[in-house]
C-alpha cells in the first residue's frame, strides 16, 4: 500500500510540473514608462548599455532608426536588453520606477525586441 501511495504521489507531482513550468516560460519584455522624463531615460539608456548588448539601437541595428530614434524607444530597447540578459526578473526592470513589464511584444517593423 505504501509503495502504491508513493508511486501515485510521484505521478501526480510529475503531471503537475509541466503546467507550472509553462507559466514560468511566458515571454515578457521591459519597456520605459511613457511618462518617464528625458534625464531618467538617458540615465537608463547609459546604464543598460554599459551592462548589456545595445547593438540593436546602434549603427545599422534594426532599432537604430525605429520611430526616428526617439529617446523613449531607444531607452526601451536598451532596458529590455538588460532585462533579458539578467534573467527577466521583475527587479531587472525597475530602473528607479521608470520601467514596466509588458506581456505584449513591443517589436515593430525591423525593430525586434529580444
Amino acid at each position: 500500500f505504501a509503495s502504491a501511495l508513493v508511486l501515485l504521489t510521484h505521478c501526480i507531482h510529475a503531471a503537475a510540473a509541466p503546467s507550472f513550468q509553462q507559466k514560468q516560460a511566458a515571454k515578457t519584455w521591459c519597456v520605459a514608462k511613457p511618462s518617464t522624463g528625458e534625464a531618467a531615460l538617458r540615465a537608463n539608456l547609459e546604464f543598460a548599455c554599459s551592462e548589456s548588448d545595445c547593438s540593436a539601437i546602434q549603427g545599422t541595428g534594426g532599432c537604430s532608426a525605429h520611430n526616428g530614434g526617439v529617446l523613449l524607444s531607444r531607452a526601451s530597447v536598451a532596458m529590455n536588453a538588460y532585462y533579458q540578459a539578467r534573467g527577466r526578473n521583475t527587479w531587472n526592470c525597475f530602473f528607479n520606477a521608470t520601467g514596466i513589464i509588458s506581456i505584449t511584444d513591443p517589436s515593430l517593423g525591423t525593430c525586434k525586441y529580444a
